[in-house]
């Protein structure tokens, strides 16, 4: 379905020159989610494609709820396979967690997401606010 839709977009487009920005909305596909996500559709030497996709306030899915996760990247990478992506790429932004609490870790050898805590150190504990995959 979703790459349905961004074949269509992409179909519509094929006449712009420059890059363009399409805002999408959050499709629920059990595992991730986000607030919205802005796709950049460029123009290259005739041929359009989709480049870098920016979620907004992605979360995933851990013990029936959805949470912030932590900066880095094999938690990245994973968000952005489980919404169809190769890879995160820079330009993602960061978001401060609290001091006792916990957020969302993959775990490569369970092969899931899973809660992490933070301790106390009285620091920002690095979560994405925005993530870029391509």
């Amino acid at each position: 379905m979703k790459k349905m839709i961004v074949l269509g977009l992409l179909a519509g487009l094929s006449s712009v020159a420059s890059a363009q920005t399409v805002t999408l909305e959050n499709v629920d596909n059990g595992s991730v989610a986000f607030e919205k996500a802005e796709v950049t559709i460029a123009a290259n030497q005739g041929i359009v494609a989709s480049g870098v996709v920016t979620y907004y306030s992605p979360r995933v899915w851990v013990n029936g709820r959805l949470q912030s996760f932590f900066v880095g990247p094999t938690n990245g990478n994973q968000f952005c396979e489980e919404r169809g992506h190769n890879q995160e790429v820079s330009g993602s932004t960061i978001k401060c967690g609290e001091d006792e609490s916990s957020y969302a870790n993959y775990d490569w050898y369970g092969k899931s997401w899973v809660y992490k805590d933070t301790g106390s150190k009285n620091q920002c504990y690095q979560l994405y606010a925005t993530i870029k995959c391509q």
